[in-house]
């Protein structure tokens, strides 16, 4: 009986496995701030330079106050502990394409509000976690993990979105992989 019973809990381990690394990331195309506040949030730049401290005090933060590592990865690749199950999965920051579609100011607005498409991701600022200069940090990093050092791309203003090859209005441009096409 013990024995059978090892069986079924393995093959549902590994089912469940499966199924969480089969979840896909959020097709990257699809906004994670409300259409109302989405051209506000579009505009919003970091309140300070750009700088190789500010990536470091961002990863500071991304690693110890804002706990983003716990489901986005030591990497922020998605791949974080706490992402296993999560589907969608948690934002792969590595993905350089996700930085040509969304500004820092988006993603400002995310880590501050959390995300009505992915419940686990809360609100840090507006829960108190971490403060609106702590959040900015955290974006810079998140940014400067698939922008390769290009100080540009990782301030991520409206302007400089709007000019890369991968944008909204271009979608046709995006590799498939980072393209999660299935309905959610």
């Amino acid at each position: 009986m013990k024995t059978w019973k090892m069986a079924v809990l393995g093959v549902a381990a590994i089912g469940f496995s499966a199924m969480s690394a089969n979840a896909g990331e959020l097709d990257i195309l699809k906004p994670r701030v409300p259409a109302d506040q989405i051209a506000a949030a579009k505009a919003m730049k970091p309140p300070f330079a750009v700088t190789a401290d500010m990536i470091a005090k961002g990863k500071d933060v991304f690693t110890g106050a804002g706990t983003c590592y716990t489901c986005h990865g030591a990497a922020g690749d998605g791949n974080g502990p706490g992402a296993a199950g999560m589907d969608p999965s948690p934002r792969n920051f590595t993905n350089s394409q996700f930085e040509q579609v969304r500004t820092s100011g988006e993603m400002f607005w995310v880590v501050s509000n959390g995300s009505p498409l992915q419940p686990a991701m809360v609100g840090f600022v507006t829960a108190g976690q971490i403060t609106e200069k702590q959040a900015w940090e955290a974006v810079i990093y998140e940014r400067s993990l698939g922008c390769k050092g290009d100080m540009s791309c990782i301030e991520g203003s409206a302007d400089w979105v709007s000019k890369q090859p991968v944008h909204e209005e271009a979608a046709g441009n995006l590799k498939p992989e980072f393209l999660n096409t299935a309905a959610k």
